[in-house]
């Protein structure tokens, strides 16, 4: 048990809050884990992406599992189709950790489903990330090789 004090307040409760609406969002991948599923077949790549440049969605976290391994065949094929597309969109030619997808960015096609009776996002597509066209224009302007070019808000 640990001691920490804190006086409850009625008036401030968590909201929760609902899924992101369906559409594309720019994202940056933020953290990958190698995970034996629930059923104890297979391994899955969780993988969490962050919403960026978005001013009324930004930070927001979108949640991505892709067996990799698995008995049913078609389960693993499909897996690993997802995983070869998120390395060509992100060019990583290969992975030897999980840890070489972090910082990368792409764009989510995400829609919306009810599941148990609640909304939930889920992915629809992966896309290449594009700039936008302020961007695009900003970029053509910098003295910088093209193959060093990275979105303004994303840490060099």
């Amino acid at each position: 048990m640990a001691q920490y004090n804190h006086v409850g307040d009625q008036n401030d409760q968590y909201q929760g809050f609902e899924p992101l609406p369906a559409g594309e969002y720019k994202v940056r991948i933020s953290d990958t884990d190698l995970v034996t599923p629930k059923s104890g077949v297979g391994k899955m790549i969780k993988i969490v992406y962050e919403v960026v440049a978005d001013a009324q969605f930004d930070g927001r976290k979108i949640f991505d599992n892709i067996i990799v391994e698995h008995s049913r065949a078609d389960a693993e094929r499909i897996g690993k189709q997802k995983l070869n597309t998120i390395m060509a969109l992100t060019k990583v030619k290969a992975i030897k950790d999980t840890a070489q997808l972090h910082g990368q960015t792409m764009t989510l096609l995400l829609g919306v489903k009810e599941y148990n009776g609640e909304k939930q996002s889920f992915i629809k597509k992966y896309l290449p990330f594009n700039f936008d066209d302020n961007e695009a224009e900003e970029e053509e302007s910098a003295d910088e090789p093209e193959t060093s070019k990275k979105p303004s808000f994303i840490k060099r």
